[in-house]
């Protein structure tokens, strides 16, 4: 699937709440911790970099590859899967060159708008609120996902100096790096 996505840093998370639950039903409230592995130097921010997230009983894998930047939203091919054996998994990678860099931690409240289509309304640790706007899309939707997305946005009325173009990895990277 393609993630054709707005991030957005939220002031007021009382009034966006508000404004979100006119649009789109909530659906869930979850706790994510998730820990970043990559390959490279320690002392540089790592160009690209796998997510492990814990989710039960097993852990979820997610690739995240760029494919374009438009008009204040993200296209990224998105590559998942899920591994029952954690601590062999990292033993592989850690054998590839890659080290765990950084976790993040992040409470969100997710709002359907349709099927495929959400809002998650953030909390992450050390960064503060952010709304996210997210379309899962085939590749032959892009186009009409990322107006879908500026549709939402307009009637959050958003503005698009409120549009974070980094992720949150390269903004807690920044955060604690320097």
């Amino acid at each position: 699937m393609i993630e054709v996505e707005s991030k957005i840093k939220v002031l007021n998370p009382k009034k966006i709440r508000k404004d979100i639950r006119a649009i789109a039903k909530h659906k869930e409230t979850i706790k994510k911790t998730d820990d970043y592995y990559s390959p490279g130097p320690k002392d540089k921010y790592p160009r690209k970099a796998l997510r492990i997230r814990k989710l039960n009983n097993h852990y979820q894998i997610n690739f995240k590859q760029r494919i374009s930047y438009i008009n204040g939203v993200h296209a990224k091919k998105e590559s998942e899967f899920t591994v029952s054996d954690i601590k062999s998994f990292i033993v592989l990678i850690k054998n590839m060159g890659y080290r765990k860099r950084l976790t993040k931690h992040k409470i969100s409240e997710v709002y359907e708008v349709k099927k495929n289509f959400h809002i998650e309304l953030n909390f992450v640790r050390q960064l503060g609120w952010f709304l996210e706007i997210e379309y899962l899309a085939l590749p032959n939707q892009i186009k009409k996902a990322r107006k879908e997305v500026r549709e939402i946005m307009k009637k959050l009325k958003i503005k698009n100096s409120q549009i974070e173009k980094a992720g949150y990895t390269k903004m807690l990277w920044d955060k604690n790096h320097y």
